[in-house]
């Protein structure tokens, strides 16, 4: 009998189902309206409350405590229209179009607030929703959203079923705010009503009646129905109770307050950024007349004013009349041919006019610094601290904390001190572990250039790979879109290629001499483990100039691919480690050799990337995991920086077996850094922390002397760098080094083998990093102020940023502020006007110097992705 009374209660509304379809939507509608009523109402103020913590440090305390209430307007208006719709209407129809909206509307809220929120712990950033639109949709786009899938479905399942249990009273409760809300309204609406000519009859008491009892329903007992959804609605005798006035003035108050504050807020573009409420925030925030607002500090700026650097093309014999690849801007078919003159770029600080160190001079003069093959190697997420881990350094001292009493045990000492062992033996850089590298090299290091501050042009790969294959900075736009625009200046390859087509150099295989390396034709290889199809890569490496001798994950996976992965797994979502790759750099080597051909090789490592995979799963534990969460992350991280070095003591044993290595430049320099350590950050995407800028870059040669650079220098001035090397070394025929000595001078970036320019008749050797993912901040720095750091924002929702990296060298208290005047005033009382005069010559020259990117690359902003 307990069995059938459930069924006996059920079977009137099934029958009325059976009657009437429609009732299926209205008892569903009954429970649901109020359930995502709720699940809206959580992802508007959830989204809100992350935001404006993710912000906290960007205002000060008074100002976020005086309008701090106003930052709440937009959700509350969202919200009160929300609750409107989600009301009972008598009309089916009505509701059936709410709820067309209501449900995909808050699913979707939902959806992007527990994105957010996974992000944000993954990353310590937001997601910037106005780049939704230029998202790519590549398969290892996907694959890298995935590994923030199970982040995303806890937040959404705590959302979605808190949401369950609150949805009742919080409908309620905000039904009743907006009752008493509407109250005046409805009361100036019957006013209106008395005096309104009546055109027809009054309807039948006992109907005007009902309305109202309805209305009142509405209003007060709407949450009193079951939550069921095969249940018929409750029957409730409605009893009209007024609220007091002290509940009207308890809602009315503070109500009154925010829009008092909202109309008097002045304007300012931090208050317009925290306010925005999350279905606004990808359709506002990013349109501006100017990329950056340097306008708060007046100057007197003139000499950038209406200044291009365009110019006419040099006239070069040597170039074919058919052009090349790369020297489009030559093209004798288009009318006002011009190109990037150094001449006219009003920031451009040369040192071409300075000799060649005299240490390196006195190597070249030897004649032993012979370049036949050269290996650029880009670093995935290495940091500058771990090429070498330095005994006592910032990380040093970060993994001891994660040990008790900061004490690193023995056992993981060892496993550090041994971690980079190439890198300390390439750079020359003593690690501090008393490592005896005469014994166990022969030398004490392999002899080169070694940058120990090198910034990245940018902290995106792919546009930091530009930077350095192609010596520019990289297009200021959101993600990879300079494979789409002109790459204003010849990269590498398309160089080595201008050499192919002179005299100096065999036409073919078959008439280069073979004991005169000079005379070999260049080939341009590049290879990576990981897949080429992220963000359009695919694309970006033939307009470098890479064509046809190209491997990648997806080669690699061919079934008619000369050496298999098979026998390794895939280590993390974009492809293989890095050693997959060691029988197709030998093949290269004795392919090379065999023809009679000089090789450029570029590779890009992949395991040092985020999830940090090792082969096989395999971790040696050199950071306790006891204490916080990244700490497991950064022993990760540290692993696949010891896999990295392996791979480097890998590629130099196999030059030295195939007899080349004394004839090999080596070029190494990462792609961008990592925050890890620091922050916790696990991509640099909008990461201003130095820890993502700051690289290793070096120049290694056995027969060069090892010499360390201080100065600042950028990852912009390898192409210039690598010419100048090929030049000095004697490595190129009469012909082609005539071709590198025109080519020289046209790159902006100076030459590290000559003594470093960092001010020049008053004007600052100033370096640009574009960051990721390119549209919203620039990173800006001087040679000559190689303390003093600003990072520039280009759109509204995001700060100026200052560090003053002599006195906070881990920048544990940026200066942040919204607006220049303001960040200008904060500076003035903590560093005086030095740093300020500084800041406002950063600015001033930024200002100018984006458009110009733009310029130069032939870029509109019509043109936006």
């Amino acid at each position: 009998m307990k069995l059938l009374n459930p069924l006996r209660r059920c079977s009137p509304a099934l029958h009325r189902l059976r009657a009437s379809p429609a009732d299926v939507f209205d008892h569903a509608w009954e429970f649901t309206r109020r359930y995502f009523f709720a699940v809206s109402f959580m992802a508007l103020f959830g989204a809100k409350l992350l935001h404006l913590y993710a912000h906290i440090h960007s205002l000060p305390a008074s100002k976020f405590f005086t309008w701090g209430i106003t930052f709440f307007f937009q959700d509350v208006v969202l919200t009160l229209l929300i609750r409107y719709f989600t009301q009972k209407f008598h009309w089916r129809s009505v509701a059936a179009v709410s709820a067309l909206v209501i449900v995909p509307f808050s699913l979707i809220m939902s959806g992007m607030t527990a994105s957010n929120v996974s992000f944000y712990v993954v990353t310590g950033a937001e997601i910037h929703w106005r780049q939704a639109a230029t998202f790519h949709r590549d398969a290892a786009a996907m694959r890298t959203l995935l590994t923030g899938l199970t982040g995303f479905l806890i937040v959404e399942g705590i959302l979605l079923t808190v949401a369950w249990f609150v949805a009742n009273p919080l409908h309620r409760i905000v039904g009743g705010i907006l009752t008493i809300l509407a109250q005046p309204f409805k009361c100036l609406w019957n006013c209106v009503q008395v005096f309104r000519p009546r055109s027809q009859p009054l309807p039948d008491p006992e109907i005007y009646e009902q309305i109202a009892v309805d209305d009142y329903l509405d209003d007060k007992s709407d949450d009193d129905s079951s939550i069921h959804f095969m249940e018929p609605y409750a029957e409730v005798t409605p009893v009209r109770r007024g609220h007091s006035l002290l509940i009207k003035m308890g809602v009315w108050f503070p109500f009154l307050v925010l829009f008092l504050l909202r109309f008097v807020r002045p304007w300012d573009p931090a208050y317009m950024f925290l306010s925005e409420a999350l279905p606004l925030a990808p359709f506002i925030g990013h349109h501006r007349h100017s990329p950056v607002r340097a306008g708060g500090l007046p100057g007197d700026y003139a000499w950038l004013e209406g200044q291009q650097t365009l110019n006419k093309v040099p006239n070069w014999e040597w170039l074919p009349e058919n052009g090349l690849p790369g020297f489009e801007d030559w093209n004798r078919t288009v009318k006002h041919r011009a190109h990037y003159d150094p001449e006219m770029d009003p920031l451009h600080v040369s040192n071409l006019q300075n000799p060649v160190l005299e240490s390196l001079q006195q190597a070249l003069s030897r004649g032993k610094v012979n370049i036949k093959h050269v290996i650029l190697i880009k670093l995935e997420s290495t940091r500058s601290d771990v090429f070498p881990l330095t005994k006592d350094s910032f990380m040093w001292k970060r993994i001891a904390q994660t040990w008790p009493d900061n004490k690193i045990p023995d056992a993981a000492q060892q496993l550090l001190a041994n971690l980079t062992r190439t890198s300390e033996f390439l750079t020359g850089f003593d690690a501090g572990f008393g490592h005896d590298t005469v014994h166990d090299y022969g030398r004490r290091s392999y002899g080169g250039i070694s940058a120990r501050n090198a910034f990245t042009t940018g902290t995106y790969t792919l546009k930091s790979l530009v930077g350095t294959v192609c010596g520019v900075t990289p297009l200021v736009v959101d993600f990879n879109r300079e494979y789409d625009h002109h790459i204003y200046q010849p990269c590498m390859p398309h160089i080595l290629d201008a050499f192919n087509h002179q005299p100096d150099v065999a036409a073919n295989d078959a008439e280069a001499d073979p004991s005169n390396f000079r005379t070999w034709p260049w080939n341009a290889s590049w290879m990576q483990s990981v897949t080429t199809t992220y963000d359009n890569q695919d694309l970006l490496t033939p307009k470098m100039g890479f064509y046809n001798q190209v491997v990648t994950k997806e080669s690699l996976q061919n079934p008619n691919a000369t050496h298999s992965p098979t026998y390794s797994e895939e280590v993390n979502y974009y492809g293989y480690p890095d050693k997959v790759l060691r029988d197709y750099v030998s093949d290269a080597l004795d392919d090379a050799e065999r023809n009679h051909n000089r090789l450029f090789l570029t590779h890009l490592t992949g395991t040092t990337h985020h999830p940090w995979g090792m082969p096989n799963s395999t971790y040696e534990q050199m950071v306790s995991n006891q204490r916080t969460n990244s700490n497991e992350d950064v022993n990760k991280y540290l692993n696949t920086v010891g896999y990295i070095d392996e791979w480097l003591a890998d590629l130099i044993a196999l030059l030295t077996e195939k007899g080349v290595v004394d004839e090999t430049l080596l070029v190494m320099a990462g792609d961008h850094g990592l925050s890890l350590p620091n922050d916790g950050g696990v991509t640099p995407y909008d990461n201003p922390h130095i820890g993502s800028f700051h690289i290793p870059m070096l120049f290694a040669h056995p027969h060069l002397p090892q010499i360390e650079i201080t100065t600042p220098v950028i990852t912009q001035q390898v192409v210039p760098t690598l010419l100048d090397l090929l030049i000095q070394s004697s490595s190129l025929g009469p012909n082609s080094t005539r071709v590198a000595q025109d080519l020289l001078p046209i790159y902006e970036g100076q030459s590290m083998i000559r003594e470093l320019v960092q001010e020049q008749d008053g004007r600052q050797d100033w370096q640009f990093t574009v960051m990721n993912t390119g549209g919203s901040w620039l990173a800006v720095r001087s040679a000559a102020k190689p303390a003093y750091r600003l990072v520039i924002p280009l759109v509204d929702d995001v700060e100026w940023r200052f560090t003053d990296v002599e006195k906070d060298p881990q920048e544990h208290n940026p200066v942040k502020e919204f607006r220049l005047i303001d960040l200008a005033r904060t500076l003035d009382k903590q560093y005086g006007s030095e740093v300020v005069d500084w800041v406002r010559d950063a600015a001033h020259v930024a200002e100018w110097w984006v458009t110009e990117n733009w310029h130069l690359y032939r870029y509109r902003r019509k043109n936006k992705p």
